[in-house]
């Protein structure tokens, strides 16, 4: 499924709490990991006031430093069996990582949201927020927190999909399969739709117009969540069976009727310890999630790893 995990690295603890979730994959899927530490090239400015060889002794200092830091853990992983490489890549980070992992459109990337320096240096807006608006391939973003450890063991015994009908959606389905699978976990498919009074609310004013001028062709706001539960009901069964029979999978589903979309994925993510799988757009429209926006507020606001696939 994955040809290798790429994990960027920038010398901090925080970053390397992703590689706790690089070994459970690579392990659980027999793949390699490749560690990643992009330092960035001098900006104009600073070479302008050396010699091209003072410029050139710089860059091989910071080259020879990363190297030096990635060693180790390569030796740490090495040790516990992991096939691992490493890569130290001269340029800003966010565009070396997409240009390295680029080059290989089924390598995993697995990275922090927090890097060097903590929340102030590294946060989503900043280095795994230009990787993820840039990259195609999918990338699993990991919360780091201040004062974890890297223990290099977890579990996840659920993978959570939130889905909105759309075939666009659906496309998170294989890797979600493929990971469950791996990690002998359940799948959990997820759909948020719209409460009772948000129907009630937008069709409030001009039901009662609609009523009085005898006009066919419109649904009441009733008539609405009775249809919008049937559709729900009736695909979320489809898929679960679907589901369970071709892969055999462990398969559950739910369907929660609330307005934010987002906050219902974070906290059921939060009470089943699961991994998220959520592609980055969905369907829009009336009672739909958006999933590019919810994506990005799922993985901007919650503590469960998520993988995001374009």
């Amino acid at each position: 499924m994955y040809s290798k995990v790429i994990v960027p690295l920038d010398g901090s603890g925080l970053a390397e709490q992703a590689l706790t979730y690089a070994q459970l994959i690579a392990g659980s899927m027999a793949i390699p990991i490749e560690l990643i530490e992009a330092f960035d090239i001098l900006p104009p400015a600073v070479r302008d006031k050396y010699t091209p060889y003072i410029v050139r002794m710089m860059l091989d200092d910071a080259q020879e430093r990363s190297e030096s830091y990635l060693a180790p853990i390569r030796g740490r992983l090495d040790a516990a069996g992991y096939t691992v490489s490493t890569s130290t890549l001269r340029g800003m980070p966010a565009d070396a990582i997409v240009a390295l992992a680029g080059a290989d459109s089924e390598a995993l990337v697995v990275m922090s949201t927090h890097g060097r320096g903590g929340i102030s240096r590294w946060v989503l807006g900043s280095v795994a927020d230009k990787v993820l608006h840039s990259i195609s391939n999918p990338v699993l973003v990991v919360r780091a927190t201040q004062g974890s450890v890297t223990s290099g063991e977890t579990s996840l015994k659920t993978v959570l999909v939130p889905l909105d009908g759309s075939k666009r959606a659906e496309m998170s389905l294989p890797h979600a399969v493929g990971i469950a699978s791996a990690l002998e976990a359940r799948i959990s498919l997820l759909r948020v739709t719209p409460p009772a009074d948000y129907y009630h609310q937008n069709l409030a004013s001009v039901e009662p117009r609609l009523i009085a001028s005898g006009e066919s062709g419109w649904m009441s706001a009733d008539d609405l969540i009775a249809a919008d539960a049937g559709e729900v009901g009736t695909y979320l069964s489809d898929l679960k069976g679907r589901l369970s029979g071709d892969f055999g999978a462990e398969v559950t589903a739910e369907h929660q009727q609330r307005r934010n979309a987002a906050q219902v994925i974070i906290d059921t993510a939060t009470a089943q310890s699961s991994l998220v799988v959520m592609t980055t757009h969905g369907r829009s429209g009336l009672g739909r999630m958006v999933l590019g926006s919810v994506t990005d507020r799922v993985v901007r606001h919650s503590n469960s790893p998520v993988l995001v696939i374009r």
